[in-house]
């Protein structure tokens, strides 16, 4: 059994766990934030939320930097001091060790056989009966060293009995490069959910990635998940605001330069104008703050930086934000047409009508196809079966509009600005013959 352990062990992505030094830079939600949202994940769990009491999978989506890891996180820390927690992975693109699914069952059975000892008699006799457990399937390795060993312990229980729910937290499915293995995953929680029905429930977060999308909203989903979409209903500027005042705040009181120079406070104008220019993702306040707290510069001089007042020296302040950008815009099949699209809104240009689509001459569900890659950081609404992008990043345009951030994905270049002018010039002119047609 020593020998079964040491073979569980070596085959887990160590990174991928909760409390891994590899997570000190994924902070949980600040103080006296995400009050709301948490409170509707923690009812979920606790079976008093109606709306949700009897789903087995809870789907934390949104825009890209919204805040999702840092939910996670502070959900985790809180079910922890309950042990409600039994385990945990969190995927990361650009770590080769938990982008992908090989070590998620290991990871998942090694935190399991800690936190539910009664487990680890099945989870080691597995391994044992099975030396080539690893190289098998996600379903085969699931069902034999998560499932199985939690059928020893947990019995079926209707969902609405909440004296025994366990919670499983997969942060950034997403982040898994591997679009198949994503789908196999929630397949996977599907059909133990059904089959099983053991009083374990998963917490899934993830950007609304078309393939995840497609997979949560296809019919044999139907009543296994909800879906908890961090949109504005949950106030997320007056988090974003809270988040600035107190990071501020700290950065006056404790920054070693604060002496050198004049005494430093962000007028209200400009906090609002980093919150409009949040919308509503936590990552473009956060991304500001860690480029202002630096302790090697001066913090009123990155704050101009920021606020367009004073060049930038060395590192730029969106870095990160750019970094996200361009991963979204690489991922794009289409990616001219997707930019053309992009450019009329970054550019201003003055549409007779808005729809987009027949700007375009895209048939019915081609702007839709076109997008459908860039659900983080934009949303194809219908208003009046009209569709009609939706910018979720005010700050994209910023990104947009400026070669030395967006590089390849630029937009504002004459030839762009040509093509722009000859089609809203040639859009213009039918809709004023059409207009002339329907009077006479």
């Amino acid at each position: 059994m020593a020998a079964s352990f040491e073979t569980l062990k070596a085959k887990i992505a160590p990174t991928a766990l909760h409390d891994s030094a590899a997570q000190f830079d994924r902070p949980k939600c600040h103080r006296n934030t995400r009050i709301a949202v948490i409170k509707k994940i923690m009812d979920w769990m606790y079976c008093t939320d109606w709306e949700t009491w009897y789903n087995y999978i809870m789907w934390l989506t949104g825009a890209a930097g919204a805040g999702k890891s840092a939910i996670a996180q502070s959900i985790i820390a809180r079910c922890l001091e309950e042990g409600l927690v039994i385990a945990s992975f969190f995927f990361f693109r650009s770590d080769e060790s938990r982008n992908h699914g090989k070590h998620f069952i290991a990871t998942l059975a090694y935190q399991i056989f800690h936190s539910v000892p009664s487990t680890q008699a099945a989870i080691l006799s597995a391994i044992d009966n099975d030396p080539l457990i690893f190289t098998k399937s996600l379903q085969r390795q699931f069902d034999a060293l998560v499932i199985q060993p939690l059928c020893h312990f947990y019995k079926p229980l209707d969902t609405r009995d909440n004296r025994c729910r366990r919670l499983i937290v997969i942060d950034g499915l997403d982040e898994c490069l591997d679009k198949e293995t994503q789908k196999q995953i929630l397949n996977m929680l599907r059909d133990a959910i059904r089959e099983y029905r053991l009083p374990v429930i998963f917490l899934v977060a993830s950007r609304p990635d078309h393939d995840i999308t497609t997979v949560l909203n296809s019919k044999p989903m139907e009543g296994v998940f909800a879906r908890l979409y961090l949109d504005s209903s949950f106030y997320p500027d007056d988090d974003i605001r809270t988040f600035l005042e107190d990071s501020f705040e700290e950065i006056q009181t404790s920054h070693p330069f604060q002496s050198h120079g004049p005494v430093w406070q962000p007028t209200p104008q400009a906090l609002e104008y980093i919150v409009r220019k949040s919308s509503g993702q936590f990552i473009y306040a956060a991304t500001v703050v860690r480029y202002v707290r630096s302790i090697r510069h001066l913090p009123h001089h990155r704050f101009d930086v920021v606020m367009n007042l004073r060049p930038a020296k060395g590192d730029l302040p969106f870095g990160e934000l750019d970094a996200l950008y361009t991963l979204i815009l690489s991922s794009v099949a289409d990616i001219d047409r997707v930019l053309y699209a992009l450019s009329v809104f970054a550019l201003r240009v003055f549409l007779y009508s808005p729809d987009i689509s027949t700007f375009m001459s895209l048939a019915e569900g081609e702007l839709e196809m076109l997008f459908c890659d860039m659900g983080a950081i934009v949303e194809i609404e219908h208003v009046a079966h009209v569709p009609r992008l939706h910018i979720l990043h005010a700050s994209l345009n910023d990104f947009l509009l400026d070669p030395e951030r967006s590089k390849d994905f630029f937009i504002d270049n004459p030839t762009c600005r040509a093509n722009l002018v000859t089609d809203s010039l040639s859009f213009a002119l039918l809709g004023e013959m059409l207009l002339h047609l329907i009077s006479t």
